[in-house]
């Protein structure tokens, strides 16, 4: 078990935000997924984006309901290099979603605009951080277009994806790892995205709202803020682990998870504790 343990933690992706480099990372990962472990990656740096859903809105995963994969459309045929990987990385993102040529070119044109946004945060450059009110927008703008290409079956399901890069990495992460001794099927890696996705949506709101990421806070309220938002994370770590619980009847996958979970969780903390100091 240790040695799996070990196994399992070597490529983990850490933290609460995720720099732009990660999507190219990603990318590259999508484009070659084969059921290997993916590459290292940086630690994150530039914030996540939550979406403001109810938990009745998620879509609810039904064992033996999957969607057989599709493919690829007349236009990912003829993309190369690395426009081909960017599209595998997004195909692979929104690949419970079924495409059409206008909604994978609408999908392409979002995460290109998040890297942006992504890139921008991360910059010491002036006229970048000014450009990203306007770039938020054009994504607002392209989410409502997404909306109107989508069936109104897969609305939950986009709202679910849109954020979820850090969870499909840290997915495939943990799946890689206990691929030797304990292989999830597709329905396994659904059912774990989805009801984390669940989960980690009231934590995403409460850190969004906190200030803690931002500069207004004086020491006491970053103390307040912090106790708060780890409030909010621990809930929603222990509240996944008790549901996603149904829908592994491996006893030895649900301890290797657990296992995972709580290693990340302990360095999201971590994270946390360190925004409140101010770091």
């Amino acid at each position: 078990m240790a040695a799996e343990t070990r196994t399992l933690h070597s490529v983990n992706l850490r933290g609460v935000i995720i720099p732009a480099a990660l999507v190219f990372v990603a990318a590259a990962w999508w484009a070659s997924r084969s059921g290997s472990e993916p590459a290292a990656a940086n630690s994150a740096a530039a914030a996540l984006q939550p979406s403001v859903t109810t938990d009745s809105d998620w879509p609810k995963f039904a064992p033996g309901n999957e969607r057989a994969s599709f493919a690829p459309t007349a236009q990912a045929a003829v993309e190369t290099g690395a426009e081909a990987s960017f599209g595998a990385y997004v195909d692979g993102k929104y690949r419970f979603i079924e495409p059409s040529e206008k909604l994978r070119a609408a999908l392409l044109a979002r995460e290109k605009i998040a890297v942006e946004i992504n890139t921008a945060r991360q910059s010491n450059d002036t006229a970048a951080r000014e450009a990203i009110p306007g770039q938020l927008a054009e994504l607002a703008a392209l989410d409502q277009k997404i909306g109107t290409l989508l069936p109104p079956g897969d609305l939950a399901t986009f709202d679910v994806l849109k954020d979820s890069d850090i969870e499909q990495f840290q997915l495939d992460d943990y799946a890689g790892g206990v691929n030797a001794v304990a292989p999830l099927s597709e329905a396994d890696r659904k059912s774990i995205l989805y009801t984390k996705l669940v989960h980690r949506q009231r934590f995403r709101q409460v850190l969004a709202d906190s200030g803690l990421k931002g500069d207004g806070l004086n020491a006491t309220e970053r103390q307040y803020a912090f106790a708060e938002v780890s409030r909010a994370l621990k809930e929603s770590r222990d509240a996944y682990l008790q549901e996603v619980r149904q829908y592994l009847y491996n006893d030895e996958q649900f301890a290797l998870l657990s296992n995972y979970e709580n290693t990340e969780y302990a360095a999201e903390l971590e994270k946390l504790r360190g925004m409140a100091r101010g770091e």
